[in-house]
């Protein structure tokens, strides 16, 4: 009980630091942004530490399947401290803070071309400056660029390396809580499920901004009062799809070994 609570505390942290970064390094935050990161710092840390605390899981799924979740944390705690980077470029010159500025104008440069997830999200910041566009741009597709790799390579250590850990150990129903695998049809749902999951995931960067600029407008320009907000806009556009596509890859992964299973001799 101690040690799953201590390593709940440690998750915890972790989340809650990840949260609060941008409230911190960004530079010029509006006191009002501060508190409301700090605020939603402690939820999630709270959100952690009951999910963590207990032996049962209740939503966040493969819990007893290391590093699947190690590895999708990773993937936003990443692109949340690069992005803060991204934006701190005008006003540092710190050789970290040089170098991610550079590889955003290489990814921009990369990903701009007709028809790519970033014309898509360049739409929604058309009316914010020529600056503060440029630098949403580079930021944005800073932000494509690691999600990508989020996927590639932890797809490929989720697919390639024998995961989930202890297979003969694994648990279909503690490790998705939420999900009805269907008793004998289970791979096959799971396969159904992944499909949707894979499909939402390369739609959504392309959908998400025209959704956004349908009902709630253009960005405003880079101030205080929106860094933050900026920040985690795109940090959520590029993570929800490589979530929603890493977890098509795990599905297909589990429905492979079920399928395996399923054909080997009684």
């Amino acid at each position: 009980m101690l040690t799953r609570l201590a390593g709940a505390s440690v998750r915890a942290a972790l989340v809650a630091v990840t949260v609060a970064i941008p409230a911190v390094m960004l530079p010029d935050v509006s006191p009002n942004s501060a508190e409301l990161s700090i605020l939603l710092a402690a939820i999630a840390a709270a959100f952690v530490i009951f999910e963590y605390g207990f032996a049962s899981p209740s939503l966040i799924e493969f819990r007893f399947a290391a590093p699947y979740n190690r590895l999708r944390f990773g993937i936003l705690a990443v692109l949340v401290v690069l992005l803060v980077f991204a934006f701190r470029g005008p006003v540092d010159t710190t050789a970290g803070v040089l170098a991610v500025s550079t590889f955003a104008q290489a990814s921009f440069e990369f990903w701009n071309f007709s028809y790519s997830p970033l014309q898509a999200f360049m739409a929604l910041s058309a009316t914010t400056g020529p600056q503060n566009q440029i630098l949403l741009g580079n930021a944005s597709a800073l932000a494509l660029s690691v999600t990508t790799l989020g996927v590639l390579l932890p797809g490929a250590v989720v697919w390639t390396f024998g995961w989930p850990l202890g297979r003969d150990n694994f648990n279909i129903w503690i490790n998705m809580p939420t999900f009805d695998v269907g008793g004998s049809n289970a791979a096959a749902n799971l396969r159904r499920t992944a499909i949707m999951s894979a499909a939402f995931g390369f739609a959504f960067p392309f959908l998400a901004p025209y959704v956004a600029l349908s009902f709630l407008g253009p960005l405003g320009a880079i101030s205080a009062n929106n860094s933050q907000f900026l920040v985690w806009t795109i940090a959520i556009w590029c993570f929800v799809p490589a979530a929603s596509m890493l977890r098509a890859i795990a599905l297909f992964k589990i429905a492979s070994l079920i399928g395996n299973d399923q054909e080997e001799p009684t």
